[in-house]
């Protein structure tokens, strides 16, 4: 009688299958699946991979906070998921960064990454959930003027997938403004000198309003700009022609938006389902929101807030109080509280508001300290 075969325990499982369970695990899962082999670590590190996770359901937007402690020099992130169905929402620490006193977060998150500066000239762009972190060269023409940096924005190019940077420094007027790009990865320790935007415009930048330079969708920056209203002498938010420029990625080449006659110097900017928008207006209970169309209109919507007596009280109406628009709500955080205690979610579709708290971190021990915070920031396992 014959020996039996040994039986092969051993499952073939097709990639296609592995891939699509990766891609709904948690990145920090990933992370730890990257050093178990060389096909997981190509897997994950794989730009397909990439924008499966991305598009993937249980990939949930998340509510970005960062504290900026002057008195220990420290940069803390931490994030807290967007659609929480409760009153109370947990917070997660991300990372901790070292900085100088003059740290500031410029341009909201771009596919999981974020760009602060340090100080002038001297930037770095950042992962908060893979805590990596990558220093950007310093541009060195610019090297015994580094104060004159004025304009910074973080974009992504789907087309050949890389990362730039757009930064503007000023010289002393419009016509002597100079726009420099960084292909992050690509460049080495350049950055390229490009032709800039009219001689009469000057962009609106963060030290102006609102705490960021401009934003970024489907491989475009948008950004404001304004120039000087005839008759008037006298340049500030109230004698000034406020215009929106976009600049392409790929062709690295500035355009001029048509501009809608709602569009002013506080003006919001953010992305609606992959359209520009912006916030025009906050008052009483109303909500002005304009939304640039695929042919190239501006389609006006107001809102109607069925504000509580308690956002009343503890609320400034403007439009830099807008975080952005996410899974359909618009996300309000009161601009006079610098901790993210709460944050306000307008539903459109329901026409409802409701009030989130946030576990936020004890700050008392970090003395004075910033907080910057952005809607829509995502995990991804991005690596640069």
């Amino acid at each position: 009688m014959g020996k039996k075969k040994k039986e092969d325990h051993n499952i073939s499982i097709h990639v296609d299958l592995v891939i699509e369970i990766l891609s709904r695990l948690p990145v920090r899962a990933l992370l730890r699946l990257k050093c178990l082999s060389k096909e997981f670590s190509g897997i994950i590190q794989s730009r397909y991979f990439v924008n499966l996770c991305l598009s993937c359901p249980s990939n949930r937007p998340r509510l970005l906070f960062c504290f900026h402690c002057h008195k220990d020099k420290k940069l803390l992130f931490f994030s807290a998921p967007h659609g929480w169905p409760s009153s109370i929402a947990p917070t997660r620490h991300e990372m901790t960064v070292r900085g100088g006193v003059g740290v500031s977060l410029r341009s909201p998150p771009v596919r999981g990454w974020i760009i602060y500066t340090i100080r002038p000239n001297q930037h770095v762009i950042c992962n908060p959930s893979t805590r990596q972190h990558l220093s950007l060269p310093e541009n060195k023409i610019l090297g015994k003027h580094d104060d004159l940096i004025e304009f910074l924005i973080f974009g992504y190019d789907p087309i050949f997938d890389q990362f730039k940077v757009l930064c503007m420094s000023g010289l002393g007027g419009p016509s002597q403004n100079q726009f420099w790009v960084f292909t992050v990865g690509q460049d080495g320790d350049l950055w390229r000198k490009i032709p800039g935007i009219p001689n009469h415009l000057n962009p609106v930048t963060c030290n102006h309003v609102c705490g960021e330079s401009g934003i970024c969708i489907n491989g475009v920056l948008y950004f404001k700009a304004y120039s000087r209203r005839a008759g008037y002498g006298l340049l500030d938010h109230l004698t000034c022609v406020v215009s929106l420029v976009s600049f392409d990625l790929n062709s690295e080449k500035f355009s001029l938006i048509e501009t809608s006659p709602h569009l002013s110097w506080f003006s919001k900017l953010i992305d609606f389902q992959g359209k520009l928008g912006f916030i025009s207006r906050v008052k009483g209970c109303e909500v002005e929101f304009s939304c640039l169309m695929e042919n190239k209109e501006w389609s006006l919507m107001v809102f109607h807030l069925p504000w509580a007596q308690e956002y009343k009280s503890h609320y400034r109406p403007i439009s830099s109080s807008v975080l952005g628009i996410c899974d359909g709500e618009i996300v309000f955080v009161s601009p006079t509280i610098q901790v993210p205690g709460y944050t306000w979610h307008l539903n459109l579709e329901k026409k409802t508001i409701r009030k989130v708290e946030f576990e936020t971190p004890s700050t008392g021990s970090y003395g004075h300290f910033l907080a910057y915070y952005f809607a829509n920031h995502v995990e991804t396992t991005v690596s640069l």
